[in-house]
């Protein structure tokens, strides 16, 4: 797992991660191979994680794990050429590292989840080493042991989207359409449960983590709500804390009223807008010249995060009213080839409804700036 010891995680680990994780955690050591339905070993200092037996390898049919988004798009302005080292920062079920594979190119495949990289190891083993996989969160992307001496790659995607088999699993805790327990940890290195957000932070904080991250109108009321219930039992159970909100507030229009709120507690328990910011600046250090950077996204926090940061990095100069005239701006480092989002098309969002919220943005990255002695 990337990232110090004393930073990993120390919430207790679900059954679905404790069985694929047994070691991972807290593990310094290289990994020694196991028996059993899981292998794991430390490759060029990375740990990679992969399901089923070892002669079994590849062989077993998988079932769907995640349709990917905007494929046509990404393979358009990725345009992977052969030799080319792409980052897929979101390795997911492996949809869009395969459409790279398949172009000849090394994918330096990325994902905080054990399920992810066991699945898309599984799925795409019969690449080999022309995929490398690595259990670490996206913003990390640097420390991926699979990176050219030059450090710099030529194609980046992140595609922010919680996973299908994420959202559809009731064991992880995400929807308020399963019930399940309420976990909500995108990888066992979380700091904290959204059983233990919801019964341990404070009514202003759960208050202003609705607002800033759900942008729900009812923050207060939610918050108020949760708080007065907690004192005669915790909340365990997605079941629970959907069906509480649902009582509290009633059910108008097809959109569920806990929505906001299971979003809100997701992003804050793992971090991601905080990330995000984090894995956008990696990403600009890992590009090299020329490189593209994808993003999809699929709410507009995160898009606005991303188009700012878009926008910033592709102006030449920047100005203020108390300067007398504009300045270079010193982080000038991208082009945008096309300025407004790509969303998809009538026939993808038909055939994969999830699709209807997904943006992607574009970004090259610009040649060096000259020093000037």
């Amino acid at each position: 797992m990337a990232g110090r010891v004393e930073e990993q995680g120390t919430a207790p680990l679900s059954p679905i991660f404790s069985a694929l994780t047994p070691r991972l955690a807290h593990q310094a050591a290289p990994f020694a191979r196991s028996g059993g339905d899981i292998t794991l070993w430390r490759e060029s200092g990375a740990p990679v994680l992969m399901a089923g037996r070892e002669e079994e390898q590849g062989t077993a049919p998988l079932p769907p794990y995640h349709l990917p988004v905007l494929p046509a798009e990404v393979a358009q302005w990725m345009d992977a050429k052969p030799g080319d080292v792409i980052i897929d920062g979101t390795l997911g079920g492996g949809g869009h590292t395969a459409m790279f594979l398949e172009k000849g190119v090394t994918v330096l495949g990325i994902d905080r989840d054990p399920e992810a990289i066991a699945h898309a190891t599984r799925r795409l083993a019969a690449y080999g080493p022309a995929l490398v996989p690595f259990l670490a969160n996206y913003s990390q992307m640097a420390e991926h042991p699979g990176l050219p001496g030059s450090g710099q790659v030529q194609g980046i995607l992140l595609d922010l989207g919680v996973s299908s088999h994420q959202l559809d699993c009731a064991e992880r805790g995400f929807s308020f359409q399963h019930d399940g327990p309420l976990d909500m940890r995108m990888g066992p290195n979380a700091v904290m449960t959204a059983a233990d957000f919801v019964n341990e932070a404070s009514e202003a904080e759960i208050t202003q983590v609705l607002r800033e991250f759900g942008e729900e109108p009812q923050a207060r009321r939610i918050a108020q709500l949760i708080t007065e219930r907690r004192k005669k039992s915790p909340f365990t159970r997605t079941g629970d804390l959907a069906g509480c909100i649902e009582k509290a507030l009633g059910r108008h229009g097809r959109t569920h009223p806990a929505t906001r709120t299971f979003q809100a507690i997701r992003m804050r328990i793992n971090e991601e807008l905080h990330l995000l910011h984090e894995a956008l600046e990696a990403a600009v250090r890992c590009l090299a010249p020329g490189g593209k950077l994808l993003v999809i996204t699929f709410h507009s926090l995160e898009d606005r995060i991303v188009k700012q940061f878009f926008q910033h990095r592709a102006k030449p100069y920047i100005d203020d009213p108390t300067w007398p005239a504009p300045r270079d701006n010193p982080e000038y480092q991208l082009t945008l080839p096309v300025r407004k989002a790509i969303s998809a098309g009538v026939e993808e969002t038909k055939s994969n409804p999830r699709a209807r919220s997904a943006k992607l943005r574009v970004a090259l990255r610009n040649e060096p700036q000259p020093t000037i002695l």
